[in-house]
Parts: structure tokens; sequence; C-alpha cells
């Protein structure tokens, strides 16, 4: 690995910035003896950055906090788990995301509705493609979780989804597919779908590229059927559902890098901007946030993006870190 993204990783770790969901894989990298004389260096270069910054006491935090962890790290827990072939495989592969790519993708053993599970989890900045134990491919994006078991029953192949995945789900007449979100459950028999929902938020989408899905939503008698280029949006305060037409590969162009708004509010393109770049936005009730955009992108950084934003919408911006403030032009 290059030595540079060993050094990030490093010092995102001494400070703090992991997402908690990774830091036992980082641990166990950390240890192994690959890359050693690079992990070692960044370990020491990130430790004499800690040093040269002033001695106040957010900075004696900061020391006792590094120092904690790297006792960790010289510590690591002997316990071992063993790991079936297919979990096994799906670790590793998560494990190199994290430390080739600094994406920070993790597999992890989960309890709860799913006995002897998997979740997949990525970060607010990055994504993943993953195969589930039946062949199909889902794409997680970011700040989602999706759980699975280790290998589907005979009945139907079950996944739990908090956050926003699109699925291409293999054909199979005799097991349903079912995605269940905290509002409403997606069943298909083989088709692509793009579903969206995040624990507690208000709305619940899903939108259909091919194939035919059935739609269950509690408190309607009937499920409801979409056909490829609609979105059925949920709205989880009033319980209002309704059914549009859409251009579906709009929805699910992030799974190839690429953003693209058609005719989309700025509230709604705000949020995705926030999940797309690891930023969060703040604005007053004078922004109009109705306003229809239209506009794609793909390569362009967030101040490129912010400044195109600023040419089409009658909004400018401000940067302060992860922080971008709106205001009224």
């Amino acid at each position: 690995m290059k030595s540079e993204k060993i050094h990030t990783l490093i010092g995102d770790f001494l400070h703090g910035d992991l997402p908690k969901e990774i830091q036992r894989l980082f641990r166990r990298w950390m240890v192994e003896p690959t890359d050693r004389k690079a992990k070692d260096q960044a370990l020491l270069d990130a430790w004499n950055e800690l040093l040269q910054e002033p001695a106040t006491g957010d900075y004696r935090a900061k020391l006792a906090e590094a120092n904690r962890r790297i006792d960790a790290l010289e510590r690591p827990a002997a316990r071992k788990v063993r790991l079936g072939g297919w979990r096994l495989a799906a670790a590793v592969a998560a494990l190199v995301v994290l430390v080739a790519g600094i994406e920070y993708v993790v597999l992890e053993s989960c309890f709860g509705r799913y006995t002897a599970s998997v979740c997949l989890v990525t970060a607010r900045n990055s994504k993943g493609e993953f195969e589930l134990p039946d062949g199909s491919r889902v794409w997680l994006n970011g700040n989602s979780r999706l759980t699975f078991p280790e290998s589907f029953d005979e009945e139907h192949r079950s996944v739990r989804l908090d956050g926003e995945a699109f699925f291409r789900v293999k054909p199979d007449p005799h097991h349903p597919f079912r995605v269940d979100m905290e509002t409403m459950q997606v069943e298909v028999l083989g088709t692509e779908f793009d579903a969206r929902h995040h624990k507690g938020a208000r709305y619940a989408e899903t939108i259909l590229q091919s194939g035919r899905v059935r739609v269950h939503i509690p408190g309607l008698r009937d499920p409801l059927f979409l056909k490829p280029d609609e979105r059925l949006l949920l709205d989880g305060r009033t319980g209002r559902v309704s059914v549009s037409p859409v251009a579906a590969t709009d929805y699910s162009s992030w799974t190839s890098n690429r953003l693209v708004f058609t005719n989309k509010s700025l509230s709604s393109i705000l949020v995705n901007l926030e999940r797309w770049y690891n930023v969060r936005f703040s604005y007053d009730s004078t922004i109009d946030l109705s306003a229809k955009l239209s506009f794609q992108i793909e390569y362009e950084s967030l101040e490129e993006t912010l400044r195109l934003i600023e040419r089409i919408a009658p909004v400018r911006y401000k940067l302060h870190g992860q922080t971008v403030s709106l205001e009224p032009k």
C-alpha cells in the first residue's frame, strides 16, 4: 500500500476519526507484518505531529487518547473467531477495501432478528459492492447498513436495510427476495431496484429499474405493485403513499460514481450531497428548498459543485471545514 494512504489511515485512527464499526478491523490490520516499516513510520509521524501542538488542555487530552489507542494496538485481543468460507472471503474483501482504498466498509457479526448473520456497513463518504449468498449483487451507499443471514432459508431470501442500496436480484421464482426497512417491505423474484430509508427518517422510497416489485406497507390492507421507471414514496409522518413516473437510472447513478439530478428539489439535492461529500449543510428559512434544479456531477470537487449550484440557484455558499452555509442572494 502507498505510504501516504497508510499515514492517512493511522492519522484518522489516532484522532478518533474512524467509524466505530471499523476500528476492530483496523487493529487487526495494524498488527499484521505487512507494510510494517511504513506503519511504524506513520505511527511515529502522527505522534510527532501531536507533540508539536500547543500544550493546552485539549492538547493533553489528545495525547492521552492517542496513547490509549497505541496501547490498544500493542495489546491485541487474544480471542479469535473462525469464519466459514463465504464469510471469510467477504471479511477479507472488506478489509482490503478498508486499507487499500481508505473507503470505510466493514463486515461484522450481528445479532438480533437474523441469527448467524452478517452486516455490511459503510461510512458516510464510502460505497461498496457485494455479492450475497444467493449470487444477487448489492451496491451499498454511504452511511448504510445491510444485514442478512449466512445462507438464505428454504422459503425466501430476506435482508434488512438501514440506508440506501441498489439491488440486482438473481431470479428465483421459488424463493422471493425481500428487503425489510423500518416502514416498508419490498418483495421481488428477480429485478433491479433502489431502496432507501434511514432509521428514524421521515421518508422511505423504492425506485424500480427493471422487473416488478411488490411493496408491503403496515396499515395498508393490500400490497402495491411497481412497474419499471416508477417511484414509490412513503411519508412516515402522515402515512401518505405516492407512486410517480421517474427516470429510474437517475436514482441509481451513484453506483457508477455519478449523481444525476433531473428537476429535483434543492432539499433533496442537499441530502444527497451531504452523503456524497461527507459534509453538513446549514441554512435558514429564507432559502427556497423547493426550487427545482437539474445537473450532473461525477469527478467534481465539493467547491466545484457548490459554485455550480450558486450559478443556477438563488443561493450563495460559505465553506467552513465540513459545514456548508447557504444564504439567499
